[in-house]
Protein backbone atom coordinates (compact mmCIF):
# COMPACT_ATOMS: atom_id res chain seq x y z
CA UNK A 1 0.00 0.00 0.00
CA UNK A 2 2.78 2.47 0.87
CA UNK A 3 4.77 1.72 -2.28
CA UNK A 4 1.62 1.95 -4.38
CA UNK A 5 0.78 5.34 -2.87
CA UNK A 6 4.38 6.47 -3.46
CA UNK A 7 4.17 5.45 -7.12
CA UNK A 8 0.87 7.32 -7.46
CA UNK A 9 2.46 10.48 -6.08
CA UNK A 10 5.34 10.19 -8.54
CA UNK A 11 2.90 9.70 -11.43
CA UNK A 12 0.97 12.80 -10.38
CA UNK A 13 4.11 14.93 -10.00
CA UNK A 14 6.67 13.56 -12.51
CA UNK A 15 8.08 17.00 -13.20
CA UNK A 16 8.75 17.60 -9.52
CA UNK A 17 10.53 14.26 -9.21
CA UNK A 18 12.59 14.81 -12.36
CA UNK A 19 13.68 18.35 -11.52
CA UNK A 20 14.68 17.35 -7.97
CA UNK A 21 16.52 14.31 -9.27
CA UNK A 22 18.53 16.25 -11.86
CA UNK A 23 19.17 19.09 -9.40
CA UNK A 24 20.91 16.57 -7.16
CA UNK A 25 22.66 14.50 -9.83
CA UNK A 26 24.18 17.10 -12.14
CA UNK A 27 26.04 19.28 -9.59
CA UNK A 28 27.29 16.22 -7.73
CA UNK A 29 28.61 14.53 -10.88
CA UNK A 30 30.18 17.69 -12.30
CA UNK A 31 31.84 18.59 -9.00
CA UNK A 32 33.14 15.06 -8.56
CA UNK A 33 34.76 15.09 -11.99
CA UNK A 34 35.99 18.69 -11.80
CA UNK A 35 37.57 18.32 -8.35
CA UNK A 36 38.92 14.76 -8.79
CA UNK A 37 36.47 13.48 -6.19
CA UNK A 38 37.57 15.95 -3.50
CA UNK A 39 35.27 15.17 -0.55
CA UNK A 40 35.55 18.74 0.72
CA UNK A 41 32.94 19.76 -1.84
CA UNK A 42 30.41 17.18 -0.68
CA UNK A 43 28.63 19.82 1.38
CA UNK A 44 27.32 21.38 -1.85
CA UNK A 45 25.21 18.31 -2.59
CA UNK A 46 24.00 18.36 1.01
CA UNK A 47 22.83 21.96 0.76
CA UNK A 48 21.08 21.31 -2.56
CA UNK A 49 19.47 18.19 -1.08
CA UNK A 50 18.06 20.09 1.92
CA UNK A 51 16.61 22.80 -0.32
CA UNK A 52 15.22 20.25 -2.80
CA UNK A 53 13.57 18.15 -0.08
CA UNK A 54 11.85 21.22 1.34
CA UNK A 55 10.53 22.25 -2.08
CA UNK A 56 9.43 18.73 -3.06
CA UNK A 57 7.66 18.08 0.24
CA UNK A 58 5.93 21.46 0.12
CA UNK A 59 4.73 20.86 -3.44
CA UNK A 60 3.43 17.37 -2.65
CA UNK A 61 1.66 18.60 0.49
CA UNK A 62 -0.13 21.29 -1.52
CA UNK A 63 -1.00 18.86 -4.27
CA UNK A 64 -2.46 16.39 -1.78
CA UNK A 65 -4.43 19.12 0.00
CA UNK A 66 -2.44 18.59 3.20
CA UNK A 67 -0.66 21.94 3.47
CA UNK A 68 -1.84 23.66 6.65
CA UNK A 69 1.12 25.94 7.33
CA UNK A 70 1.77 27.85 4.13
CA UNK A 71 2.52 31.13 5.89
CA UNK A 72 3.73 29.82 9.25
CA UNK A 73 7.14 31.40 10.03
CA UNK A 74 10.10 29.31 11.13
CA UNK A 75 9.37 26.21 9.05
CA UNK A 76 12.61 26.42 7.09
CA UNK A 77 14.82 26.77 10.18
CA UNK A 78 12.99 23.94 11.96
CA UNK A 79 13.39 21.79 8.85
CA UNK A 80 17.13 22.43 8.57
CA UNK A 81 17.67 21.73 12.27
CA UNK A 82 15.53 18.59 12.02
CA UNK A 83 17.52 17.36 9.02
CA UNK A 84 20.81 17.80 10.87
CA UNK A 85 19.69 16.22 14.16
CA UNK A 86 17.88 13.23 12.65
CA UNK A 87 20.63 12.73 10.08
CA UNK A 88 23.28 12.46 12.77
CA UNK A 89 21.15 10.20 15.00
CA UNK A 90 20.23 7.86 12.16
CA UNK A 91 23.84 7.75 10.93
CA UNK A 92 24.98 6.82 14.43
CA UNK A 93 22.32 4.11 14.51
CA UNK A 94 23.59 2.66 11.24
CA UNK A 95 27.20 2.79 12.43
CA UNK A 96 26.39 0.99 15.68
CA UNK A 97 24.22 -1.57 13.91
CA UNK A 98 22.04 -1.35 10.81
CA UNK A 99 18.70 -2.12 12.49
CA UNK A 100 18.68 0.77 15.02
CA UNK A 101 19.33 3.23 12.21
CA UNK A 102 16.59 1.73 10.05
CA UNK A 103 14.17 1.74 12.99
CA UNK A 104 14.84 5.42 13.74
CA UNK A 105 14.44 6.23 10.05
CA UNK A 106 11.03 4.53 10.05
CA UNK A 107 9.76 6.14 13.26
CA UNK A 108 10.90 9.61 12.20
CA UNK A 109 9.90 9.12 8.57
CA UNK A 110 7.13 11.73 8.62
CA UNK A 111 8.83 14.33 10.81
CA UNK A 112 9.78 16.42 7.78
CA UNK A 113 6.23 16.51 6.34
CA UNK A 114 4.90 17.41 9.79
CA UNK A 115 7.27 20.39 10.00
CA UNK A 116 6.54 21.56 6.47
CA UNK A 117 2.81 20.83 6.20
CA UNK A 118 1.78 21.57 9.79
CA UNK A 119 4.38 24.13 10.85
CA UNK A 120 5.49 22.07 13.85
CA UNK A 121 8.76 22.72 15.65
CA UNK A 122 11.50 20.12 15.48
CA UNK A 123 10.83 18.48 18.85
CA UNK A 124 7.08 18.40 18.31
CA UNK A 125 7.53 16.91 14.83
CA UNK A 126 9.78 14.13 16.13
CA UNK A 127 7.29 13.32 18.89
CA UNK A 128 4.32 13.38 16.51
CA UNK A 129 6.09 11.20 13.96
CA UNK A 130 7.00 8.70 16.68
CA UNK A 131 3.40 8.54 17.87
CA UNK A 132 1.80 8.29 14.43
CA UNK A 133 4.10 5.47 13.30
CA UNK A 134 3.68 3.46 16.50
CA UNK A 135 3.19 -0.20 15.60
CA UNK A 136 3.88 0.52 11.91
CA UNK A 137 7.69 0.30 11.90
CA UNK A 138 7.96 -3.06 10.12
CA UNK A 139 5.99 -2.19 6.94
CA UNK A 140 7.64 1.22 6.83
CA UNK A 141 11.07 -0.41 7.12
CA UNK A 142 10.21 -2.79 4.28
CA UNK A 143 9.16 0.13 2.08
CA UNK A 144 12.33 2.04 2.99
CA UNK A 145 14.48 -0.97 2.05
CA UNK A 146 12.78 -1.27 -1.32
CA UNK A 147 13.15 2.43 -2.05
CA UNK A 148 16.74 2.38 -0.78
CA UNK A 149 18.01 -0.29 -3.17
CA UNK A 150 19.41 2.46 -5.39
CA UNK A 151 21.61 3.66 -2.54
CA UNK A 152 23.03 0.16 -2.16
CA UNK A 153 23.73 0.04 -5.88
CA UNK A 154 25.43 3.42 -5.69
CA UNK A 155 27.64 2.26 -2.83
CA UNK A 156 28.54 -0.90 -4.76
CA UNK A 157 29.53 1.10 -7.83
CA UNK A 158 31.65 3.44 -5.74
CA UNK A 159 33.36 0.46 -4.11
CA UNK A 160 34.25 -1.29 -7.35
CA UNK A 161 35.05 1.71 -9.56
CA UNK A 162 36.83 4.18 -7.29
CA UNK A 163 40.55 3.89 -8.14
CA UNK A 164 43.31 3.94 -5.56
CA UNK A 165 44.36 7.35 -6.86
CA UNK A 166 42.31 9.99 -8.63
CA UNK A 167 38.59 10.07 -9.23
CA UNK A 168 36.05 7.59 -10.51
CA UNK A 169 35.44 7.66 -14.29
CA UNK A 170 32.61 9.88 -15.54
CA UNK A 171 30.13 7.18 -16.60
CA UNK A 172 30.27 5.13 -13.36
CA UNK A 173 30.09 8.40 -11.39
CA UNK A 174 27.00 9.50 -13.30
CA UNK A 175 25.29 6.11 -12.94
CA UNK A 176 26.11 6.01 -9.24
CA UNK A 177 24.65 9.48 -8.72
CA UNK A 178 21.56 8.70 -10.81
CA UNK A 179 20.57 5.63 -8.83
CA UNK A 180 21.71 6.97 -5.46
CA UNK A 181 19.93 10.31 -5.69
CA UNK A 182 16.98 8.56 -7.33
CA UNK A 183 16.54 6.65 -4.09
CA UNK A 184 16.76 9.90 -2.14
CA UNK A 185 13.97 11.52 -4.12
CA UNK A 186 11.80 8.40 -3.89
CA UNK A 187 12.33 8.40 -0.12
CA UNK A 188 10.88 11.94 0.02
CA UNK A 189 7.84 10.77 -1.92
CA UNK A 190 7.54 7.75 0.39
CA UNK A 191 7.60 10.03 3.45
CA UNK A 192 4.71 12.01 1.99
CA UNK A 193 2.85 8.78 1.20
CA UNK A 194 3.16 7.69 4.84
CA UNK A 195 2.17 11.16 6.01
CA UNK A 196 -0.88 11.26 3.74
CA UNK A 197 -2.22 8.13 5.41
CA UNK A 198 -1.44 9.33 8.93
CA UNK A 199 -2.97 12.76 8.31
CA UNK A 200 -6.24 11.34 7.06
CA UNK A 201 -7.11 8.66 9.55
CA UNK A 202 -10.67 8.48 8.33
CA UNK A 203 -9.75 7.78 4.70
CA UNK A 204 -8.41 5.23 5.33
CA UNK A 205 -7.27 4.62 8.91
CA UNK A 206 -3.61 3.77 9.49
CA UNK A 207 -4.58 0.56 11.23
CA UNK A 208 -6.37 -0.56 8.07
CA UNK A 209 -3.48 0.42 5.80
CA UNK A 210 -0.98 -1.74 7.66
CA UNK A 211 -3.34 -4.59 8.54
Amino acid sequence: MLLKRTAEMVRHAPGVALVAWLALVLPSTLLSVATDGDGRFGFVSGIIGIFAQFMVTSRLARQAGLMQAENVPGRASSFVLLSIVTGLAIMLGFLVFVLPGLYLLARWSIAVPIVIAEGAKMGDALTASWERTRGKAVPICVALLVVGTGLLGSVALDYFYVPDYGTMPLIPTLVSDLIGFGSNVLAWFLAMAIYSFSAREAEPRLEEIFA
